[in-house]
């Protein structure tokens, strides 16, 4: 039999073709449960294989597992700010359409700084925002437009009878 588990690392306990992404009904209320990405691994075949005993130790409650990412993530390198940011220059925020560069981020007190004296190494533009701020503008436009077309030009070239003497 063909399977993913590392014999170094699973000598003993092995369970073979299991289920580990299921949902169960317990009372009325949903359970959702997913295979343990530390006991479980994929075969070639789409099945899954456990190092452990019993199925308590190959699954785990759904919502505890990360759930990947659409576009790919890059892991932020935290170093400490001091060893980086030789001048101690650390820039933190970024302009409303932009975004930090994960390339060369540090970390302090919890937050995530950028070491450089150029901007343009730190923050990239973030064009989901610009899109948003420049249709936002050219609907009001069009709506003002539309307004100005119907209500206001129509209401001059009405046209009026003719009174009869």
């Amino acid at each position: 039999m063909t399977t993913c588990l590392d014999i170094n690392t699973c000598q003993n306990n092995k369970l073979y073709n299991i289920r580990c992404n299921f949902i169960t009904n317990y009372l009325g209320t949903d359970y959702a449960y997913a295979c343990n990405p530390h006991t479980t691994c994929m075969r070639a075949d789409g099945t899954y294989d456990c190092c452990g005993d019993d199925i308590v130790f190959c699954i785990v409650d759904a919502s505890l597992v990360r759930v990947p990412t659409i576009q790919p993530s890059v892991a932020i390198n935290r170093t400490i700010c001091d060893k980086m940011c030789s001048s101690g220059n650390k820039i933190d925020t970024c302009s409303w359409y932009e975004t930090l560069r994960p390339d060369n981020l540090c970390g302090e007190n919890n937050h995530d700084y950028c070491c450089s004296h150029n901007r343009a190494d730190c923050c990239r533009p973030n064009y989901t925002y610009i899109y948003i701020v420049f249709g936002s503008i050219a609907g009001i436009i069009m709506i003002i437009f539309a307004y100005y077309w119907y209500c206001i030009k129509n209401t001059y070239h009405k046209i009026k009878p003719t009174q009869e003497v």
